[in-house]
């Protein structure tokens, strides 16, 4: 994987290059940066078998860089946390007196909504969201508040 390909350039080459990661698995989004023209994650985008073909590997697009192939994702998380990402009774006189099931049709519901892991890589790709970062929220964090739409716990 390109993220093995950096590690290894880092130990063995270049101490100072700088990336995020963490999971080498896909799951928490902390190497998410442009592979080859691309937004994706470095622990699961292939290098190329064909080694005479250069893999051109950049932090992601529009965010500033904090070094190397790291952006800042203040601006990014700032936007996330100002919708609130988190189940907010309306009448809490119950609260912590019973508990809300999730039926599985009520889970179905969900599919699709909560499974980003909020890596950036959409938003980063996104027109709207580079010309207007400052009032457009992104792909990725409208996602996430849709799926407050349908979350049946929150009535």
């Amino acid at each position: 994987m390109v993220l093995d390909a950096l590690i290894k350039i880092k130990n063995e080459m270049d101490g100072t290059l700088t990336f995020r990661r963490s999971c080498r698995e896909g799951i928490c989004g902390s190497c998410a940066m442009n592979i080859n023209g691309g937004n994706t994650l470095a622990c699961l985008n292939k290098i190329d078998t064909n080694t005479s073909k250069a893999t051109k590997i950049y932090p992601l697009p529009h965010m500033y860089v904090v070094k190397d192939l790291v952006p800042d994702m203040s601006h990014f998380y700032a936007q996330y946390k100002s919708i609130e990402p988190y189940l907010k009774k309306k009448d809490e006189t119950n609260e912590g007196k019973e508990q809300y099931h999730q039926t599985v049709e009520d889970r179905q519901k969900l599919d699709g909504l909560y499974e980003c892991i909020l890596c950036a890589c959409c938003s980063t790709s996104c027109p709207s969201y580079w010309w207007n970062g400052d009032k457009y929220l992104g792909p990725a964090v409208l996602m996430q508040a849709c799926a407050f739409v349908y979350e049946f716990r929150l009535v």
